[in-house]
């Protein structure tokens, strides 16, 4: 007799959970002032966009206001403006005096648009808040040659031009510097202290951002295979970043449909996934890419 098989049994299979993390509170709000519009070609940034074609795509200031608005209910310690440039906003003043009305206010910028009259100007509106302006200035290397090599001809000098006049009215800029060469903490650090020792600026552990290079041609995990890590050293653990286009759980993420957790801050989603080939990248270096490592 033939025997009959079940046609409706299901063949087992095993699907891989990525792991999730739940945002206890928001401490870090992010703004994307413009997700493309850059005055730099830089080849390691991990923003595609046309090389030939400058794209208008500042976020609306009503979208910051009500996000604002909406962030009182959060435990936010630290607001930060990002893009692309996020000085080259047509409305970057108002926002950043607007930021500065609820909480400390760092802005990621290439510092190529700081020159002295600038930063005596950034030092006003500094002076007119009771938060303080920190502001992050992108040098990828203490070397000229090495740092012009990704970012520019010419980004280097500007760079510096930047923390010298940032400096000369009193603020204290963070260096933010993608470890694209892949060197030691201790290395950068002496190389950044020995360089800008040269023009009487006080570099401590404090004034150092190292930020781990996504290497696309590297990576070959879709998905952060283990549980095994510290979630709270991760930026999603407790931040999110506000574009045009949503909320997102992380800022090399933002404008990704992974990523998205909301339209507005009010009933955005706390949970998210590691599920990218670039979350991978911060379990593996377990830091925060992004926010200050004092928040």
């Amino acid at each position: 007799m033939q025997s009959t098989q079940n046609k409706g049994a299901v063949k087992s299979s095993t699907f891989m959970q990525a792991p999730e993390v739940k945002m206890e509170e928001l401490n870090n709000l992010f703004f994307e002032l413009t997700t493309k519009n850059c005055n730099l070609k830089c080849s390691h940034c991990y923003i595609k966009r046309n090389p030939y074609k400058q794209e208008k795509d500042f976020i609306h200031l009503d979208k910051i206001k009500q996000s604002l608005i909406l962030s009182k209910k959060e435990n936010v310690k630290c607001i930060y403006l990002t893009g692309g440039e996020p000085m080259l906003h047509p409305d970057f003043n108002t926002i950043l005096r607007l930021c500065l009305k609820f909480s400390n206010t760092s802005v990621l910028t290439n510092g190529t648009l700081i020159n002295d009259k600038k930063a005596r100007f950034l030092r006003k509106i500094d002076d007119e808040s009771n938060f303080e302006t920190i502001y992050r200035i992108s040098l990828d290397h203490y070397t000229e040659q090495k740092n012009d090599e990704i970012r520019g001809r010419g980004s280097f000098r500007k760079a510096l031009l930047a923390i010298q006049s940032l400096y000369k009215y009193e603020f204290n800029p963070i260096i933010s510097t993608v470890n694209y060469y892949n060197e030691s903490k201790e290395e950068l650090f002496n190389g950044f202290k020995e360089m800008l020792n040269k023009i009487d600026f006080e570099f401590e552990d404090i004034n150092l951002k190292i930020i781990p290079y996504f290497n696309p041609a590297a990576n070959t995990f879709n998905q952060v295979e283990t549980n095994d890590f510290d979630k709270n050293g991760l930026d999603c653990f407790n931040s999110r970043i506000v574009s045009s286009k949503g909320v997102f759980c992380c800022p090399v993420l933002c404008n990704d449909f992974r990523a998205r957790t909301g339209a507005t801050l009010e009933g955005y989603s706390r949970k998210v996934y590691l599920d990218t080939e670039k979350c991978f990248t911060c379990v593996k270096h377990g830091t925060k890419a992004f926010s200050n490592d004092w928040v």
